[in-house]
């Protein structure tokens, strides 16, 4: 196998580094030909996965965390090599979501045994405003704190940084009126935010979309309605069970593609990356993607069925 490896050295906060070098030793023991660039700044993991895609690598391993995951999926793809040249996960950042909801286990071992296994998944690519997605994207809160930490950080990101995005982001925030239209419906209302999920959970275990699913050929969208603030806090926690869905004023749907408009504009990103303002365009490309995985079939993280609790939006029609 000839593989590229983009390593994030300061993904996990030191993991990378230290559990990279045994991944490494494992697959040139078994044969692997490698080729290993580090990123040196936010959006360069883009650059190097394309370079490495347009040099012929049959494989590009993304070595960090969700973040890095994303920058080489959106790199294959400036690259056109999308279905083409394989992802590898060697999951060492803070947070993890995609490989863990492809069965690819945290730490070298896990990562080694996924890639030396051979085999190949095709999963589902969301994507919004030309940045592509592998776990969730959306508007509004979530996105304004992605975009309040992103200001005051250029690199490190860790979890502490996004718990004091969350808090000061919510002394300010107000919940805005959308408009949002997708291939099945149309609704305006008051929300928190609109969450879009191609995997159940980002942001280090957040099951903001618990019933989605990566090769279901769907986007799982998730509506946090006109809530205060005390409300807020009592959600929070059960985002990481999923079970923010009984809420009355949570709703999901599931569609292919849909635009989010708003006045004023709102935040957007992409896996916790800023990707600018509504107007927001979101569309699925089913089956886009060869994911390295140990084992023949996925394992849904969160809801792992669909009869749980589902909401239709109730907003306004337009």
């Amino acid at each position: 196998m000839r593989a590229g490896a983009v390593v994030n050295p300061v993904a996990g906060r030191g993991r990378t580094l230290r559990g990279w070098p045994v991944v490494r030793a494992r697959l040139v023991e078994a044969g692997w030909q490698l080729e290993e660039w580090r990123s040196e700044r936010p959006g360069h993991a883009v650059d190097l996965a394309a370079r490495l895609a347009e040099r012929g690598c049959e494989a590009v391993l993304a070595v960090g965390g969700d973040g890095t995951a994303n920058e080489v999926t959106n790199g294959l793809w400036r690259a056109g090599a999308l279905g083409r040249v394989a992802l590898g996960l060697v999951a060492l950042g803070t947070a993890n979501d995609f490989a863990t909801c492809l069965g690819v286990a945290r730490g070298p071992g896990g990562a080694a045994d996924a890639l030396l296994s051979g085999r190949r998944r095709r999963v589902d690519v969301g994507e919004v405003n030309g940045r592509c997605f592998v776990n969730v994207a959306g508007v509004g809160f979530d996105a304004e704190v992605a975009r309040w930490v992103n200001e005051r950080t250029k690199l490190f990101r860790g979890t502490a940084m996004y718990v004091v995005g969350i808090f000061r982001t919510l002394v300010a925030y107000r919940p805005q009126e959308v408009e949002v239209r997708t291939d099945r419906e149309r609704w305006r209302a008051r929300v928190f935010l609109v969450a879009v999920g191609n995997t159940p959970a980002y942001a280090g275990g957040v099951r903001m979309c618990p019933f989605a699913l990566p090769d279901d050929g769907a986007l799982e969208v998730v509506r946090i309605g006109d809530i205060r603030k005390v409300e807020v806090l009592w959600v929070l926690p059960l985002l990481y069970a999923g079970r923010h869905l009984a809420h009355p004023k949570v709703a999901r749907a599931s569609c292919r593609e849909l635009v989010v408009e708003s006045d004023p504009p709102l935040s957007v990103h992409a896996d916790g990356e800023p990707v600018g303002r509504t107007p927001a365009h979101f569309r699925l490309h089913p089956q886009a993607l060869d994911v390295l995985v140990p084992e023949a079939r996925l394992k849904p993280v969160g809801m792992v069925e669909k009869g749980g609790v589902s909401k239709a939006f109730p907003g306004s029609p337009t």
